[in-house]
Order: C-alpha cells, then sequence, then structure tokens
C-alpha cells in the first residue's frame, strides 16, 4: 500500500500535515501515511426541522419513534429528563435536539441502534444505557451503513460488560462527534467508543474522553477496522485493568525483552491501550491529549497492526504495569509529527515508547520528525526505580527520527551518514562504473547496476522501506534501551539552531556568543549580559565582578571591564548571586581607607565614624565608648560615679582602688574614705556613707578599711545590730537560747526535745523519756498518761505501754502528713489495749501482739478470735507465757525436722502461735483461725489441731471395717433367731417384754433429741463452753448420733474434694447406711428363707420384709436427720470477720471451708446442691414422717394390727394414740433449734444474742405446750422430756450469760458488765456454773426416771400368748 501511494503521490493536505514541498521532509519520508489524512471525513451538517414535535415523557418518546418508522425524516425536540426502558431502532433519518437540561436516560437496555438509518443528536445527555446482548454500545449500536451525529451531547455512566464500546459501538457505519463528552462508560474493549469493521469510521472533534475504562483493550476507544480521527479532543484518566507484575506466571524478567511481552500467556491477553487501542485500521490524533491514562501495556496509546499518525498532539504522565507508558506499537506503522510522549512511566520498560515484537512477523515502523520529542522528565516512579527503565525500547521493526527536531535540539547525524545500498566493486565495466553511485539509491537495482550487493551490514532496512533510500536518518537499533530525552536538548552555554547543520551534532548552532549568555537546555535565543557581570563566550549564565569591583554596563565580555571600589565604599557580594552595578558607600559606623575594598571595617571601640568615613574619629577625654560600631559623637559615654579616664579614645573608664571614692562623673582623681568605718570595694561614688561593722561584730578602732578590722561577738552572746563600736553591745542569750560559737547575729532556740534553763548558755540539754519540749523551751513538759516519747523527743508521739495506736496504717500516715504531732492533739487515738493481745510500748494496730490460741484477719482489726484449743483451761496461762518460745519455733520451722514440728503442735495443742504481723499460723497452717493446710495432700484434724496428710484407701477400709462387721452381725443375729428357738424366745423377750416395759426406746429418742440440739451450741449460737473435758464428752456422745458410722473429721476435711463433693456425701451417707442395713438385715434371712422355701413354706413372708424395710428406713432417717441437714446447712453457714475497723470492712467465710468467702462465685455455686438437701432432709423427712402417720392413723388410733402401723410404730408408740403426730412436732423443733436458725443473721448470727434469745423462747413455749399437751404415754418419757427441755432452756439462757462476758474474738474476759449483771467476773465462772446447775438437774431427772423405770418394771403385765405383747383393750 506504501508503494502505490508513493506511485500516486496524492496527499490530501491538513492543518498539522507538513506540504509536499516542504525541503526539509521529501515525499517519500511521509508517503507511507499519506492515506491517513483520508479520515477526516465531513458529515452532513443537521437540516433545519420543517416542523419540530416536543418530547416531554417517554411514551411520548416512544410513539414518535413508532411513527417515524413510516416517515422519510423525523424531528423531536426533548424536554427535561425521560427515562426509558426499552431500545429505540433507526432506520430512517431522525433528528433529535435537547431543550434547556434535557436528558435522556436508560433504566437499563442500549439506547438506540441504528441500522441503515440516520440519527442525529444535539445539546442532549445520555446516561445509563447498556449493552447486556454482548455485542456493544451502551449508548448506540450504529451498523450496516447507519450513521451517527452528535452535537455537543454528553454520554455519561453507559458500558457494555461483554461487548465493545461502552458507549458507541460502529459496524460499518459512521459517528461525528463534535464537542460533548464521554463520561465513565466502560466496556470489554473501548470504554467510550468502538469501530469494528473495514467499512467502519468516526470523526470526533473536541470532545473529552474522562473516566472511562476497558477491562480487554483500549480504556477510552478501541479499533478493529476503519478509519478514526481524533481532532481537538482530550483523553484523561481512561485505563484499562491493572495487573500488579508478581502476578505474571513464573515473574518478568527485567533484564531481559521477553520477561514484558512476550510471554505466550500475555501476547493475545494482556490489557492494552488505557487511551487508544488500535488492533486494525486507520487512526489519526489531531491537536489531540491523551493525559493520566493506565494499562498493563501502553498506557495511553496501543498500536498491534493497522497505522496511526499523532499531529501537534501531547501523551503525558501516563503508566504502565508493564511496558510502553506513552505508547506501543507492535506491527503498525505510526508517524509522530510535531508530538511529544512526555513524564510516562513504566514498572518494567520504555517508560516513553517501545516498538516492534519477538513472537512471529516482522515488527512495527515508526517515523519521529518535525519537532517531535521523547521526554521522559517529570514521571514519577512507581514499584522499580524509574533510573533504570528505559523511556524508549526497540525490540523489532524500525524507529526512525528525521530532521526538523524541536529548536534546540539535536541528534547524532553525522553529513555523511545516509541510507544507501551498499554494493562491491564493480566487474570491468565502464557503465556500472558511471551509474555506482546512483545504483547505491536503487533498491530495485537497474540495467548498470551490475556492482553485487555487499556481505557486510547494510547501512539501513531499505528492503523493507526502500523510500529511506538517500535520506538522512536517526536510526534506534534494534535491543538497545535509550535512557535519554530524544532528540537531546542542547546543553547551557549552547545556542540551539532550526537548521540541519545546527542540529546534526551536541555543538548545535555553536558556542552562546561573548557578551551573552544562553541559560537552560535548548535556548535558541541568547540573552544580553546585564550590569555588574560579564560574558565571555558559552557562558550559561553571567558571571559576578570580582569581590571589590563592580560594573555599570552591560554587554561586557571579560573581567577587565569591571572597575574597583573608590575609598569609603565597598563592593561586596550581593545575596541570591545578584550581580552589583553601583558601588555602596560605607554604612554609619565602618569607614574603608583603601580603594578596592569588598566591605568596610567596623569602627573601633572607643571611636565613631559617620557614613562614607575614611578614618574612625576618637571619643574625648573623660568619656569612652566599650563597643565598636558607633556612628556619632554623641555615642561616647561619661564616666559614671565611681570612675575616672584620662585619655582620648577611651573604651573603659578607671574604678577608684579600696579606700577611695569619686561623687562625680568625669574626675581624673579618687577621694579618701573618711573616718567611723571601712570601704571595702573599689569604685566607691561618696565619702560620707561609711560601710558599718555587720551585726555579730563590734571595731572598736575608726579609719579601718576592712572588715577584718570587725571583732566578733563571744560564744552565748549575739550582737543584733550593725555597727557596734564596744563589747558591751553584744548581748546574752535568753533561757530557752544558745549560741555555740563567736560572731552570732541571734541567738539560736533550742531545738524540739532539748532545753536550755539558764542565760547565756553555749548548748541545749536532751529531755528524758516521756517528757517532751518545743523549740526553744527553758523545760521539757510530761506526756499525757497515754502517751510516751523516747529521749530528746519533741513530742510524745508513742502510744504508752498497755495501749495501743487505734489506726490503720493509711490512716496513721494520712494524720501524719496533715499534723506530725497529730498524737499529741489527739491523745484519745491511743486506745486501751484489747482482751487477748499485748501493746508494748509505742504500738499500734498493725503491731497489736497476739498470744497463743488467738488470731485475726488483718493487722487493721482488733477483732481478735478464739482458735480451736484441747489445752486445759490450767494451761491457758502456761500457753500465754509461752508465746514467744513457741513464735520462735515457727519462724525457725524450715530448720525444724517434722517429728519436732509435730512434737510442739502436740504440746501447745493449737495452730495459732500468736505474734505481732500477719505471720499468725504455725507453719502449714494458714487462713481463717489456721485451720487452712497450705499443702492440698493434707487436711486439718480438729481432733488433733493440725494439718496431717490425708488417710489411703486402704487406711479409711481399715479404720471403718468394724462398721460393716456390725452390720453382718445385725444380719447373722436376726439369722439367727429366725433358726434357732432359745435365740427366738431370748430375743422376743428382750424386745417384747424388757423394752416395752422399761420404754428404752423413748428415752433413748428424748436423750437423742437433746444432745443434736446441745451439740449446736457452739457451731450455731457461738457459745464456747471453756471448761475441762467438754469437748472429749462431746466426741463420746457423738456415738449415739449416728456420727460414728463415718469419721466427723472425715467428713469436715478436704481429703474427700471440693465442698460439693463433701456436700454430696453428707446428704447421701444415710442412704448407704440404709441399703447397707436393708441388706444385712433383710436380704441374708430372706436369702436363706430362699433357699429352703421348698422345705418350709410358712417362713416365706415377703410382707414381713417390706415391713422390716420400712421400719429399718425410718429409724435411720429419724436418727440421721438432724445431723444430716445441720451438714446441710453447713453450706449456709458464714462467720464474719471484721477486716478494716477504720472502713467497716468485713468479710464472711464458710464455716464448713475457711477457704471459700462467702458471697463469691464458689460459695454461689453451693447454694443449689443445698436448696436440693433442704428440701430433700429438713422438708422431706418430716412431711414423709406426717404422711405415712396420716395414712395409718386409723389403724394407730383404734389400736388395729397393720403393717404400715407396725412398721411406724417407732414414730408413735411412745404417745397417746391420738397424738401420734407429736414426733413431727418435736422433730421440727428440733430442726428450728438446730438448722433453721442459721437463716436468722446469716453471716454473723452465731456472735450475736437474737438466736440465744429466740433459742430460749421457743425452747419455753415448747416446754409450756409440752406439759399442757402430755403426749407420752409413759409418765417417765414426759417427766424425762421435761427435764430435758429445762435444760436446753438454761442451757440457752447461760449462753447469753457466757456471751456477754466473752470480748468479740472469743476469749473470756472480766469485764464489768459482767461482774454488774451477774455478779461473776469472766465466763469461766459462768460456764461452771452453768454446768453444775445443768448437771443436777440431769442427775435428779435420772433419779426420778430410774425410779419409776423401776417400779414401772415390777408392775404384773397381761400378755398375748400368741404375740407376747398387751392385749388390746380398746375397741375398734
Amino acid at each position: 500500500w506504501s508503494l502505490s501511494l508513493l506511485l500516486l503521490g496524492s496527499w490530501e493536505s491538513s492543518r498539522s500535515a507538513p506540504p509536499l514541498s516542504q525541503p526539509s521532509m521529501p515525499l517519500a519520508l511521509w508517503a507511507f501515511t499519506a492515506t491517513l489524512s483520508t479520515v477526516s471525513v465531513t458529515p452532513p451538517q443537521l437540516p433545519q426541522p420543517q416542523r419540530e414535535l416536543l418530547i416531554t415523557s417517554a411514551e411520548e418518546l416512544q410513539s414518535a419513534f413508532a411513527a417515524a418508522a413510516a416517515r422519510p425524516a423525523v424531528f423531536l425536540r426533548l424536554a427535561g429528563t425521560i427515562e426509558i426502558d426499552s431500545t429505540f431502532e433507526i432506520a430512517n433519518d431522525v433528528t433529535l435536539r435537547g431543550s434547556g437540561d434535557a436528558q435522556l436516560v436508560s433504566s437499563g437496555p442500549r439506547l438506540f441502534r441504528v441500522n441503515g438509518g440516520r440519527l442525529r443528536l444535539a445539546a442532549l445527555h445520555l446516561s445509563g444505557g447498556t449493552a447486556a446482548d454482548g455485542v456493544g454500545g451502551g449508548a448506540a449500536l450504529v451498523e450496516s451503513g447507519g450513521e451517527l451525529a452528535l452535537t455537543d451531547v454528553n454520554v455519561s455512566n453507559c458500558s457494555a460488560p461483554a461487548g465493545r464500546g461502552g458507549a458507541i459501538l460502529v459496524r460499518d457505519g459512521h459517528l461525528d462527534a463534535r464537542g460533548g463528552s464521554f463520561i465513565r462508560c466502560s466496556a470489554e474493549f473501548g470504554g467510550a467508543i468502538a469501530l469494528e469493521g473495514n467499512q467502519s469510521s468516526a470523526a470526533v472533534r473536541t470532545a473529552v474522553l474522562e473516566g472511562c475504562f476497558a477491562s480487554a483493550a483500549g480504556g477510552a476507544v478501541w479499533m478493529g477496522g476503519g478509519d478514526l480521527v481524533l481532532d481537538g479532543c482530550r483523553l484523561r484518566r481512561c485505563g484499562t485493568t491493572l495487573v500488579s507484575t508478581s502476578s505474571v506466571a513464573g515473574g518478568p524478567d527485567r533484564l531481559g525483552v521477553v520477561g514484558w511481552y512476550d510471554q505466550a500467556d500475555w501476547r493475545a491477553t494482556a490489557p492494552r491501550g488505557g487511551g487508544l487501542s488500535v488492533e486494525a485500521g486507520d487512526a489519526r490524533l489531531v491537536g489531540t491529549t491523551v493525559d493520566r491514562c493506565y494499562s498493563v501495556i501502553g498506557g495511553g496509546l496501543h498500536f498491534d497492526a493497522g497505522r496511526g499518525s499523532l499531529e501537534d498532539s501531547e501523551v503525558a504522565r501516563c503508566e504502565a504495569d508493564l511496558a510502553g507508558g506513552c505508547v506501543v506499537t507492535k506491527a503498525a506503522a505510526v508517524r509522530l509529527t510535531g508530538s511529544s510522549l512526555r513524564g510516562c512511566t513504566a514498572q518494567l520498560a520504555a517508560s516513553l515508547l517501545a516498538v516492534g515484537r519477538l513472537d512471529e512477523g516482522a515488527g512495527g515502523e515508526v517515523l519521529l520528525g518535525n519537532g517531535s520529542l521523547l521526554d521522559p522528565s517529570g514521571a514519577e516512579g512507581l514499584a522499580w526505580n524509574q533510573s533504570e527503565v528505559e523511556p524508549l525500547h526497540v525490540l523489532s521493526g524500525a524507529v526512525y527520527y528525521a530532521l526538523p527536531a524541536p529548536p534546540g535540539y539535536w541528534l547524532h547525524l553525522p553529513l555523511q551518514d545516509t541510507c544507501h545500498v551498499a554494493r562491491e566493486a564493480c566487474p570491468a565495466d565502464a557503465a556500472c562504473e558511471a551509474h555506482f553511485a546512483e545504483c547505491r539509491l536503487r533498491a530495485e537495482g537497474g540495467p548498470h547496476c551490475t556492482a553485487p550487493l555487499g556481505a557486510w551490514q547494510q547501512p539501513c532496512n531499505w528492503r523493507a522501506s526502500p523510500w529511506l533510500l538517500g535520506e538522512r536518518l536517526f536510526t534506534f537499533y534494534q535491543g538497545v534501551k535509550y535512557f535519554e530525552t530524544f532528540p537531546t536538548a542542547c546543553r547551557p552555554g549552547r545556542l540551539g539552531g532550526t537548521a540541519d547543520a545546527e542540529q546534526s551534532s551536541a555543538q548545535c548552532a555553536g558556542p552562546c556568543p561573548a557578551g551573552a549568555f544562553c541559560s537552560g537546555h535548548a535556548n535558541v535565543e541568547p540573552v544580553p549580559c546585564p550590569a555588574g557581570g560579564y560574558c565571555p563566550a558559552g557562558s550559561a549564565a553571567p558571571v559576578r565582578c570580582p569581590a571589590g569591583s563592580f560594573s555599570n554596563a552591560t554587554g561586557q565580555a571579560s573581567e577587565d571591564a569591571c572597575l574597583p571600589c573608590s575609598v569609603g565604599h565597598a563592593c561586596s557580594a550581593l545575596p541570591g548571586g545578584a550581580l552589583r552595578s553601583l558601588p555602596s558607600p560605607c554604612e554609619p559606623g565602618s569607614y574603608a581607607n583603601a580603594s578596592g575594598a569588598v566591605a568596610c571595617d567596623r569602627c573601633p571601640s572607643g571611636h565613631f565614624c559617620e557614613a562614607g568615613a575614611i578614618e574612625p574619629s576618637p571619643c574625648q577625654q573623660g568619656s569612652f565608648l566599650p563597643y565598636g560600631g558607633m556612628d556619632s559623637r554623641d555615642d561616647c559615654i561619661l564616666c559614671p560615679l565611681g570612675h575616672v579616664a584620662n585619655e582620648t579614645g577611651s573604651e573603659s573608664c578607671g574604678m577608684c582602688p579600696p579606700g577611695t571614692f569619686a561623687d562625680s562623673p568625669g574626675l581624673a582623681a579618687c577621694e579618701r574614705c573618711g573616718r567611723g568605718g571601712y570601704c571595702t570595694d573599689a569604685g566607691a561614688t561618696t565619702g560620707t556613707v561609711r560601710s558599718l561593722c555587720p551585726a555579730g561584730s563590734y571595731n572598736p578602732e575608726p579609719g579601718a578599711s576592712s572588715v577584718e578590722a570587725c571583732l566578733p561577738c563571744p560564744a552565748g552572746s549575739h550582737g543584733p545590730e550593725n555597727g557596734a563600736s564596744r563589747l558591751e553591745q553584744c548581748l546574752p542569750c535568753t533561757p530557752g537560747e544558745f549560741a555555740d560559737g563567736a560572731g552570732r547575729t541571734r541567738c539560736s532556740l533550742c531545738p524540739a526535745g532539748t532545753f536550755a534553763n539558764s542565760s547565756g548558755a553555749t548548748g541545749c540539754y536532751a529531755c528524758s523519756e516521756g517528757h517532751y519540749s518545743a523549740e526553744g523551751m527553758a523545760r521539757c513538759v510530761a506526756c499525757d498518761t497515754r502517751l510516751t516519747s523516747d529521749r530528746n523527743a519533741s513530742a510524745c508521739l508513742l502510744c504508752s505501754e498497755g495501749r495501743f495506736l487505734d489506726r490503720p496504717e493509711s490512716v496513721i500516715e494520712r494524720l501524719a502528713n496533715t499534723s506530725a504531732t497529730f498524737l499529741q492533739e489527739q491523745p484519745s487515738l491511743c486506745a486501751d489495749c484489747p482482751p487477748n493481745a499485748t501493746c508494748d510500748r509505742g504500738g499500734t494496730l498493725a503491731s497489736l501482739g497476739l498470744p497463743v490460741n488467738t488470731w485475726r484477719l488483718s493487722t487493721r482489726t482488733t477483732d481478735i478470735k478464739q482458735c480451736r484449743t484441747k489445752a486445759e483451761a490450767s494451761a491457758l496461762s502456761f500457753l500465754a507465757g509461752e508465746s514467744s518460745f513457741l513464735r520462735s519455733a515457727a519462724a525457725d520451722a524450715a530448720q525444724l525436722a517434722e517429728s519436732d514440728i509435730d512434737r510442739l503442735n502436740g504440746r501447745y495443742r493449737s495452730p495459732c502461735v500468736g505474734g505481732a504481723g500477719d505471720s499468725l499460723c504455725f507453719p502449714g497452717h494458714t487462713g481463717v483461725r489456721c485451720e487452712v493446710c497450705e499443702l492440698p495432700s493434707q487436711h486439718f484434724d480438729r481432733r488433733h489441731l493440725k494439718c496431717t496428710d490425708c488417710p489411703t484407701a486402704a487406711a479409711l477400709l481399715r479404720e471403718h471395717a468394724w462398721v460393716f462387721v456390725v452390720l453382718l452381725a445385725v444380719g447373722l443375729a436376726r439369722l439367727a433367731h429366725r433358726l434357732s428357738g432359745r435365740l427366738k424366745s431370748l430375743s422376743r423377750w428382750f424386745f417384747v417384754c424388757a423394752l416395752p416395759k422399761i420404754g428404752l426406746v423413748g428415752k433413748l429418742k428424748i436423750f437423742l433429741s437433746f444432745y443434736q440440739v446441745f451439740d449446736t451450741l457452739e457451731p450455731v449460737y457461738g457459745v464456747d463452753v471453756a471448761v475441762p473435758g467438754y469437748r472429749q464428752f462431746l466426741e463420746t456422745v457423738r456415738l449415739l448420733a449416728f456420727e460414728w458410722v463415718f469419721d466427723p473429721e472425715l467428713l469436715h476435711s478436704t481429703c474427700l474434694g471440693p465442698i460439693g463433693t463433701r456436700m454430696a456425701t453428707w446428704i447421701l451417707w444415710p442412704f448407704a447406711l440404709a441399703v447397707a442395713w436393708i441388706l444385712c438385715a433383710v436380704a441374708i434371712p430372706a436369702l436363706y428363707h430362699g433357699y429352703r422355701a421348698a422345705a418350709n413354706l410358712e417362713e416365706q413372708r415377703a410382707a414381713v420384709a417390706s415391713t422390716c424395710v420400712l421400719r429399718a428406713s425410718v429409724i435411720i432417717a429419724y436418727a440421721c436427720l438432724p445431723t444430716v441437714a445441720k451438714n446441710v446447712f453447713n453450706a449456709k453457714q458464714c462467720e464474719s470477720f471484721r477486716l478494716d475497723d477504720e472502713l467497716g470492712e468485713t468479710q464472711s467465710y464458710l464455716r464448713a471451708d475457711w477457704r471459700i468467702e462467702c458471697g463469691s462465685a464458689e460459695y454461689e455455686a453451693l447454694q443449689p446442691l443445698f436448696w436440693a438437701g433442704f428440701l430433700l432432709w429438713p422438708v422431706g423427712v418430716p412431711l414423709c414422717f406426717l404422711s405415712l402417720l396420716l395414712a395409718a392413723r386409723r389403724c394407730i388410733v383404734s389400736r388395729r394390727q397393720s403393717r404400715l402401723a407396725e412398721a411406724l410404730r417407732f414414730l408413735w408408740g411412745e404417745y397417746q394414740p391420738r397424738q401420734y403426730w407429736w414426733e413431727c412436732l418435736d422433730t421440727m423443733r428440733k430442726l428450728c433449734l438446730a438448722c433453721y436458725m442459721l437463716f436468722v443473721q446469716t453471716e454473723d448470727g452465731s456472735t450475736k444474742l437474737l438466736r440465744l434469745y429466740l433459742a430460749t423462747l421457743g425452747t419455753t413455749m415448747y416446754l409450756s405446750v409440752l406439759c399442757f399437751a402430755q403426749p407420752f404415754a409413759r409418765v417417765d418419757d414426759f417427766q424425762l422430756a421435761v427435764g430435758a427441755n429445762l435444760v436446753l432452756a438454761s442451757t440457752f439462757l447461760s449462753g447469753i450469760a457466757i456471751k456477754i462476758c466473752t470480748d468479740a474474738g472469743g476469749a473470756s474476759v472480766a469485764s464489768e458488765e459482767c461482774a454488774a449483771y451477774f455478779g461473776i467476773d469472766s465466763a469461766e465462772d459462768i460456764t461452771t456454773v452453768a454446768i453444775v446447775l445443768g448437771g443436777a438437774m440431769l442427775a435428779v431427772l435420772s433419779l426420778v426416771v430410774t425410779w419409776r423405770i423401776v417400779a414401772s418394771a415390777r408392775d404384773p403385765t397381761i400378755r398375748l400368748v400368741f404375740s407376747g405383747r398387751e392385749p388390746i383393750l380398746e375397741l375398734p
């Protein structure tokens, strides 16, 4: 095609194409892109409409287009915003104009499809069209010869997600757009406009394409064929998908030529052409700007094939992920005429221009000329350093630059460097010799071109481009990276030109002429040298005249033209490199006494210099000037008082020596000081004022000149005034003051804690202990009776012995910060030492000494508690006396053997060792009352009062094996009773005759009820009976309360696990006992009877066995109920301890496990288990008893035989028939006194009197009801029950008295209240009296009951032979 154009020689001139006659650009050089100018298609103008139809709604527009199908031409005018939801098919001639802000919005489909018709749009805004059919043209599809003309039409937000042309697709049609814009349109190919088909053409003039996007190619415009003209357009911020270079398979090779482009997966699919992508067809850009576009390859323009022309256009600041920041051309022919590529960036190669390909086929051709410029300046680096990315890279094909270059630029083109055919020498042929030069310029050869082609490298690619022959071209070599601006700008100091010779070398047009300078690059016009400097030939900037000279003429060429400065003037270098054209006179305060001065000298001190001074002028006599740079005589200063100056030009005045003075300014001599004082300083200003001797000294001699003439006052005296002249003026110190050295101006007060009782003292004496003194006192004062002090004390800051400072450490620190003598000001803070504590001299709340067997929660409280002890009453005083030894033993426990510790603990029988501070427990013990073991493998043994190792399973079995032996013996005995007639008779006599005769069951029940309530005296009511043998007595009686089944210490120890596990054991162990009893007492005989069933059928009494089971269950439940209920209530039984007396803070701990704080999460976790046990035992068992009794009440009341009544005889057998329910009432009484009372003041009820009061009141009321009802069938049982309740009532009353006579810690104290109320001094005495009275009552009651039993046993009784029981005389 280029050869045919060369032969035709046709050229359609345009505003940017050079004419054919342009001498610097031959026709052959430009012919290969000549046909691009034919793309300038002039579309028909909008005709004047004959009649326009006004459209205001989508329905009207739809109707108008439907009617247009039957008319040759339709003229419509659109008003307002119309939203459509269908595509308008255009097959004829339709003109649509906008009125005002007319807008056509699509809610989804394409707006127009021009199929062979003609559509003219003007002054409209099209928005929102989408081509969802995979073809393209979101706003309009032009095909089949259709024409679309746009005038001032703005298209926005159109898209073709999987097609071409987000706004417009031209397929074998024509597009003409003038003005308007394409904003934010997107497609796969051609974000705004796409051309497809060789018959397609488009001319876009003065339009703006901004923010458009294509996922594959052509962010703004894509060409797949046809012709395109962009005239005066702006393509801004358009682009394609950006792909990070790290995602390329295998990673790009930055140093090779294939790493950025020649990968098989990327050659055809890499996003390309951020502004324009040409895959086929002809594209022409005239006066068009492509700015800030982006893509993977070809950030601005991408030419894959076809032809391209850039005329007076610019591609700037575009960006490519891989290569070709501005332009990439693969196999296309591209011409740049008067155009520039500037400031583009690429991350791998060719930031401005990449040419060619390495896969298949030949590369493209690029011709640069007519002032085109490749300028990488202004590019901003991306991922890699841009200094490593070349602006131009030629992979294949040909790239040439033809003059002219831009003015002021040059490229290396030697004059002999022309494109020619390299041939060897002619053979012996004269015609060849004659036409040898002509044949070098002919690619096709000729009849005389017989010289063969040379075997060496041809100077240019004339085979592919024969039109290059004879032309002077700069050829860019393949594979070479060009890093500089091209063409190269003439450097500063060189004059650029426009002629070929001036643009063919780095010399440009030569050096800048003398007398002028050429600043910057590409300078084509020299600037005359300004005044103040000179410019030799080749100057890039004026040269300043040397320092000390100036120049007042322009155009100077050498330094000789500079003139020296005159005297009184200076020529210094001006700031900022400015040139000096005139000399500067010396400023005031400086002078210059020689010509050619660079700077004026500063006027020296003692002189002054006026403006333009040649020499400095001195100050007159009697004045001085201490600093230089002064400019007037008035700056000279007269000498001050006490100074003189006797020379001119003085820098300072001389000071009068000591003993002399000067009383007026400017004097030359100093006068002497007068008598009666002394002058110690030089420069005195008057002789009438003397310096007096200081206080504390005196001077009897006049005329002294120094202070050494003043004599000090002796020790014990002081001189209060200055100028003393005799010894009598030194006064002696008064009592309470002293002067321990000579020369004192005043006497010092005796420090606090000392005194001086005479005048003239030279020292003070220290106060003795128990006394204090303030500062300056003549005697010491005795301390308050509550206070004491150390020797030499300034205040009584210690509590006396037997008292303590009753405040926590934090409060003491706060009071001390307020006043250092706060204790002396408030002696009431020293409180009497609390009981069970020792208060040493100077003691505080934190340092209270606790004796053995006492404990407190913290050092901030006086709440001292008694610890558990097995020591006898006579040993308590011994333990108190040995507390210091025990504390030392506990402190040295690390060196003691385990046997020694056991010996000590066994000796003292208490885990609390007392003492001061926080260490109150024996080693291995901690927590409340030192009853928590530090080692998890130990538990606190309440019998031995120490932490012992938890027993093993084998040890437990050995220890409790006798329980199972007893149960087994019961079963065997019952079996023997079945087998042996003699044993059967003996047992029948015992159980049927003896026991009912004496009523032993009822008495045992009364005794058991009494003990079960009495045993709660300490844990529930807080009454500590400190009587020798009391605890041993309780442990012995526990055998009768069913606590013998399990070791009590084991049930309360941590060996069974957490408190929850222990509670579950407390709740469930009676069931295990019942099962064991049934197995031993019922199952063994039942097995025997089952084995003998065939021989003796009369012994098969299953009903009797069930009766025995129910009877055993009732007895076990009755006996275990108070004990189990008490253990269940351990989960609620808390004890409160004061933590801080000042703040009133307390802490409560669970008595069953001192490690658990009441109210904590662990405590709350026990409450569901407590309520389960509470409902099962204290509530469920009494209700169960009552239910069973009610079920059998008729048989019980009528004395009729029934198995249920027999099984329940244990509950009603001792009562009157009508009062069979009394056992339930008595059970509730026991539960109220032993368990339910814990609900009263749950945390600290055991330390109060309310529980004891309620228990006394309740027992008295029950005793009254008992006496009134008399429910017992036997008189001795009634008398025993009355006596037991009387003992309980007296016990509770004694408990009230004991608590009144007991301190808060549980220790017995001798108090005035105790003696006033009861006439007894201490709780031990009250306890003794209570026990003696209670024991006497029990003894009398026991004698009476025994007499009644013996008497009733002698009474004759009628019994039935069959049953052995008394006959039932009552009728049913």
